[in-house]
């Protein structure tokens, strides 16, 4: 047999029927379909971004962000607040603080923080690091959010060995 399509036999041709593209109205059925979960997917994207500015404190929103109203948070120097269940899950419990005017300090809870534990200021604009793991905290508007997903991790300062043989 040789290569060219007129020395096949015609047993070998395909029937015409087979040769016929997919109906345009299918074609047009499955950009629909990929429109439509494109757009709802863009839509959820866009609702979870937003949640914090739709949500009415107190409230958990998507993501694990706790979003509390200013006034209710503690004042500058006051005793840390307990922010529990059925707010938040057991597992992301948090003690809130406010050491300076504008700086709010979340702390992972499992139990209570001694007393003027938030007094150093923590973070590097304060005197010294917060000696426990802490949520990230961000101030929007008249709202404060804790964001129980994103901890953020103690740091222990241990001093250098005066021996040089641990060089």
């Amino acid at each position: 047999m040789g290569t060219r399509y007129e020395d096949q036999p015609p047993e070998a041709w395909a029937p015409p029927d087979s040769l016929d593209p997919t109906p345009v109205w299918r074609q047009w059925i499955l950009i629909g379909l990929f429109l439509v979960g494109s757009l709802g997917l863009v839509g959820t994207v866009a609702y979870l971004a937003l949640a914090v500015q739709l949500a009415t404190p107190p409230a958990l929103v998507p993501g694990g962000r706790v979003v509390l109203a200013r006034a209710d948070v503690p004042a500058v120097g006051a005793p840390a607040k307990r922010y529990g269940p059925p707010l938040v899950p057991e597992q992301d419990v948090f003690w809130l603080a406010q050491p300076a005017s504008g700086r709010f300090v979340a702390v992972r809870a499992p139990a209570a923080p001694p007393a003027g534990a938030f007094a150093q200021g923590g973070g590097s604009e304060g005197a010294g690091p917060v000696p426990f793991d802490r949520y990230l905290v961000s101030v929007e508007g008249q709202k404060v959010v804790v964001n129980t997903s994103r901890v953020l991790v103690a740091t222990e300062k241990v001093p250098a060995p005066s021996d040089p043989t641990f060089r």
